[in-house]
């Protein structure tokens, strides 16, 4: 069965449609490693915003301190906000793809599939996940960024005065009541630059790979075979 016709077998085979199959891998794959690594995507943001109680700790110590000043739940601060975004993003991200990948392969006959396919499937179905997604992605940020009891401890950065979030929804109609829709998306052109090569290389790696996988364990898996989500 040549490939044309195996992109048209799978959209049509029997159970549930494959577009619904890879919102369902893509999704809880992606919350599910997200929850893992959460502590090291919180010490991570903290970093990156230079708060000053987090300078020069390193990991175990920033570790510490958050142990410290918000108890065990501290370092899950934001991750129902990156939960929420990631299933969305990384169900997105999977199917946008094999979608855009199955809509040129059956739309433009004369494409070749190769390198060049993988690359602009993937770098759209990249944006377009972070286009639907970027809001949530902007408040685990702001979540993450909070440090419970910073103030009581003294730490230098943290003012009286400094925005305090209570949850998503909080977050997300402050934002809104303060800069609009535009503070929603603010800083998501960055976000898209980076997002094109990264998410083209990864799935021409990915096609690359699943390429080199036997036919006869492929049969019945995809997609679940190889998954990638970012």
């Amino acid at each position: 069965m040549d490939a044309r016709a195996r992109e048209a077998a799978e959209t049509s085979g029997p159970g549930l449609p494959l577009a619904v199959r890879e919102l369902l891998a893509g999704g809880v794959a992606g919350g599910v490693a997200k929850t893992a690594v959460a502590p090291l995507e919180r010490v991570k943001i903290l970093f990156q915003t230079r708060r000053a109680e987090f300078h020069g700790s390193g990991l175990i110590g920033s570790f510490r301190t958050i142990y410290r000043t918000e108890g065990l739940l501290g370092f899950y601060r934001g991750n129902g906000a990156s939960v929420a975004r990631i299933v969305p993003y990384a169900a997105l991200h999977y199917m946008a793809y094999e979608e855009y990948r199955r809509w040129i392969i059956l739309g433009f006959p004369n494409v070749e599939q190769g390198p060049v396919l993988d690359l602009v499937a993937g770098s759209i179905a990249g944006g377009t996940a972070v286009i639907c997604t970027y809001p949530l992605d902007l408040v685990r940020t702001k979540l993450a960024y909070q440090v419970k009891g910073a103030v009581s401890v003294g730490f230098r950065e943290s003012k009286p005065s400094e925005q305090v979030y209570k949850g998503i929804m909080d977050c997300v109609k402050t934002i809104y009541r303060q800069n609009g829709l535009k503070g929603i998306y603010r800083g998501m052109a960055p976000s898209l630059y980076g997002i094109f090569p990264y998410s083209g290389l990864k799935f021409y790696f990915y096609e690359k790979m699943k390429s080199h996988v036997p036919e006869e364990h492929r049969k019945g898996s995809s997609p679940f075979v190889i998954q990638p989500c970012g």
